[in-house]
């Protein structure tokens, strides 16, 4: 699908800077100058050509009473498939991938805070038949925030990536129930409609006005990373992506995760536990590039930057699962 500038202007405002207000395809026109109506056309085109998979809430999953970590099973080759099958049956798994190393399937996994992630990841290696596996949570998180810039132009400068820094501590972590009812709204694709927020609000039974209040404290809150669009990334040009596996000492690990997180192109950055003899890696970056050249050529950049030269990279050779997690249902 071709996409002209405005299409992709539109893009980067949808990801960056989505207006929490009553008619925000109105404020988009204003800002693109051309007409709401317009907006709300090309917004409904690049959907259906599956440039854009939702706009809704993204949400702290740690922020609002979830815990998740990544995981890597060692699965035969000949049994990814089923084994991917049974991993996928999880409601609580939303990303599972094949990738090109002994530990081939990498799943994320998200659940309420009361169940235990080592029982269900234990219980899904014994289901799925894995001879090994790698439970890898985050110890410290030093960027997240998937954001193209589709102009090239860098003008979606003002989006600002969740840190560390952004988390609350367990026991400043309270989610009334008024809050979960807005949270299952709006984790929804919202309507691509002069007032989007309309249904919202009156299946909560509330005003526009006070939903989108609500939103904005939510964001304050931290609760709430932020009102976005999600793309199919390869659709929309990054067609490559690249899994960094980087080996710093603990003294040099901030220092370095700081610095990747600076490269545009590295959209998730996490410091995640050693298993020695195991696994080494301790420092985890997500690349998303136009090419495998331009990926490779991001990691040169990274190792450049930092002085590591101990690191590997995974590609993604299957997509068994990618869906939003499901909150509070």
């Amino acid at each position: 699908m071709e996409l002209e500038l405005t299409d992709r202007k539109i893009l980067n405002i949808l990801q960056t800077d989505f207006p929490i207000a009553k008619r925000p395809f109105l404020e988009i026109a204003n800002i693109t100058g051309i007409k709401e109506d317009e907006v709300i056309g090309r917004i409904l085109r690049m959907k259906s050509g599956k440039i854009i998979r939702q706009i809704s809430a993204i949400f702290d999953s740690h922020n609002i009473g979830y815990k998740s970590t990544l995981a890597a099973f060692k699965v035969a080759d000949k049994s990814a498939d089923s084994a991917a099958e049974t991993i996928n049956s999880h409601s609580g798994v939303s990303h599972n991938y094949l990738r090109n190393h002994k530990y081939n399937i990498w799943f994320t996994i998200t659940l309420p805070s009361e169940y235990s992630l080592e029982e269900e990841i234990k219980m899904l290696s014994e289901k799925s038949g894995a001879e090994d596996y790698l439970i890898l949570p985050t110890l410290k998180l030093y960027k997240i925030g998937v954001n193209f810039d589709m102009t090239g132009a860098d003008d979606a400068s003002s989006f600002k990536f969740f840190s560390h820094e952004d988390f609350k501590k367990d026991s400043e972590i309270k989610i009334s129930e008024f809050e979960k009812a807005c949270i299952r709204e709006l984790q929804k694709d919202i309507e691509i409609a002069h007032e989007p927020f309309k249904d919202m609000s009156e299946v909560l039974g509330i005003s526009q006005e006070k939903l989108l209040e609500t939103v904005k404290n939510l964001i304050s809150e931290r609760k709430m990373r932020r009102f976005a669009c999600v793309l199919y990334h390869q659709k929309a040009g990054f067609s490559y992506n690249l899994m960094g596996l980087w080996k710093t000492s603990n003294q040099e690990a901030d220092k370095n995760g700081e610095i990747m997180s600076s490269v545009k192109e590295v959209s998730h950055c996490y410091l995640r536990p050693v298993y020695p003899g195991r696994w080494e890696y301790n420092i985890f970056t997500m690349i998303h590039a136009k090419s495998k050249d331009e990926a490779w050529s991001i990691m040169d950049k990274i190792s450049s930057l930092t002085g590591l030269k101990d690191f590997d990279a995974l590609e993604s050779t299957k997509e068994f699962k990618k869906v939003r997690v499901k909150y509070y249902v």
